[in-house]
């Protein structure tokens, strides 16, 4: 796993995304509801990982020192 999930909240969306795009009331249910499933876990190991180490870059650019 890389630093703070950073490849498994991507995928989690995808999965996620995936899942809601089939319709739940079609024969490919199952599938939907399965992807649905893996796509949160996914997203919530991301999530959880990001939590325990928080990435080291600065949210704002420092200031250059004045000449």
């Amino acid at each position: 796993m890389t630093a703070g999930g950073a490849t498994l909240r991507p995928l989690g969306f995808l999965v996620l995304m995936l899942g809601f795009g089939l319709r739940l009331d079609s024969s490919w249910q199952g599938l939907a509801w399965a992807l649905l499933a893996v796509g949160g876990t996914l997203t919530a190991a991301g999530l959880a990982a990001l939590a325990r180490e928080p990435p080291d870059v600065a949210a704002f650019v420092s200031p250059e020192p004045k000449r």
